[in-house]
């Protein structure tokens, strides 16, 4: 192929032009073994909510990158009676961090074509992954449509000193080549989309 073929068409982390950015995210996060559903901002709480409930989740660490919609779904839960702690006070904690059920997180960004998610330094090191259950808010205007774009974005995301890509819940098949879902990270990963913004 010459130089000036299109990115799509020399990798699958690209959109093809006209693809639906929402549309394909969707579909490349279930063939990782996520989930996605998308929303308004007067769903948000609810979503959460439900989502937690459906799981059995108990105790649940929500992350600063959340923004304003922290203290609203920690009112939420805490009213739904879950055990709720910001990550950054047990983030120093292992044996609070081993009682955790889920993490909720916002987004810097998500990537269409590979149906990734990526969390920067507010949402902690392991804000993601500590935790059996990974809910992210990613608002829809953070949806960008391949790793290109992505990388072309990353210095103007604001994501601290770190920068974690993930794509649906972890997997290794290490082990006798049988594949094992979370053994390094969330079993679950379910993302819920925003029509809207986490913070005014």
């Amino acid at each position: 192929m010459s130089d000036r073929t299109p990115l799509w068409r020399l990798a699958p982390t690209e959109l093809a032009p006209h693809e639906d950015a929402l549309s394909r995210f969707a579909v490349e996060l279930e063939r990782v073994g996520g989930t996605s559903v998308r929303v308004n901002a007067s769903e948000l709480v609810g979503e959460i909510t439900a989502t937690l409930t459906g799981i059995g989740a108990h105790r649940v660490a929500l992350t600063a990158d959340l923004d304003d919609a922290r203290p609203i779904v920690t009112a939420a839960l805490e009213a739904a009676r879950f055990d709720v702690v910001e990550y950054e006070a047990v983030a120093g904690d292992r044996a609070a961090l081993a009682g955790l059920d889920a993490t909720v997180t916002g987004c810097l960004a998500a990537v269409a074509a590979t149906g990734s998610i990526v969390t920067g330094g507010l949402a902690g090191r392991a804000g993601a992954l500590v935790a059996p259950t990974h809910i992210c808010v990613v608002e829809i205007r953070r949806v960008v449509d391949g790793l290109a774009s992505l990388m072309r974005l990353a210095p103007r995301l604001g994501a601290g000193s770190m920068m974690a890509i993930q794509t649906g819940p972890s997997r290794t098949a290490d082990i006798e080549k049988t594949l094992i879902i979370g053994v390094h990270g969330p079993k679950r990963t379910h993302v819920v989309l925003l029509d809207g913004v986490l913070t005014d």
